[in-house]
């Protein structure tokens, strides 16, 4: 069979650190494309519910419809270093649209990304510092995903003020073969962290401030905001 490769990634100087190599069959095979930046619609490159199985270096959502499931569909997330992955047969000819979360320039950084919808669906808003409120999902973030090294604290108003809480990118650790890393805080619905920081927010105000979060206190004094 004739390999197709479609090529979508930018020059080697101007390529972010996340990327995936997307293939039309398991165990990385058929016809593929690179990918390091975000898709809404894969139609639009000729690569729509055909992935099967990835190569990959930090963590990608890939969605069952356009515009990151702003529809309600399925979403298969992968998180490491140069991993192979076969997608599972219920996720396999599935993905529309695609993303990855963190910085788009360093493998590492400290960031967060805040969704609109649970499982990181829909709109995004990201950051690596300091925001008032978290624009057009400003009132409706429904999960979230920290990189990095440093914790976040998180308050029930904006402008720094209200309960607080604090959040680590704790969850997920990788290790590369070269020794790279990356920390990761995955948080794919707001509603299971009711309670369990106990004396620090009590839990009917934690549910208020993870499910309308107000703003954030960063690394390093840094602030950043979850409303």
């Amino acid at each position: 069979m004739k390999l197709l490769l479609l090529t979508l990634m930018a020059a080697a100087a101007n390529a972010g650190p996340s990327y995936t190599r997307v293939f039309t069959e398991q165990n990385q095979v058929g016809n593929y494309a690179d990918f390091n930046d975000y898709v809404p619609n894969l139609s639009l490159v000729g690569f729509d519910n055909t992935i099967d199985s990835v190569i990959q270096t930090g963590m990608w959502m890939y969605y069952d419809n356009q515009n990151y499931n702003i529809v309600s569909g399925k979403v298969y997330w992968v998180h490491g270093i140069d991993i192979h992955v076969n997608f599972p047969t219920e996720y396999t000819n599935m993905c529309t649209s695609l993303r990855y979360a963190g910085s788009p320039n360093y493998l590492n950084e400290d960031t967060w990304t805040m969704y609109e919808g649970s499982y990181f669906t829909g709109v995004e808003y990201y950051g690596n510092g300091e925001s008032s409120n978290f624009g057009p999902i400003t009132g409706s973030v429904s999960s979230f995903i920290l990189t990095g090294l440093s914790p976040w604290t998180i308050y029930s108003g904006e402008n720094w003020s209200g309960d607080t809480m604090c959040v680590y990118p704790n969850t997920d650790h990788d290790v590369g073969s070269n020794g790279a890393t990356i920390d990761f805080g995955i948080f794919p619905e707001v509603s299971p962290f009711v309670g369990i920081w106990g004396p620090v927010v009590e839990p009917r105000v934690l549910w208020e401030c993870l499910g309308s979060c107000g703003s954030v206190w960063g690394p390093v004094g840094v602030y950043v905001f979850l409303w």
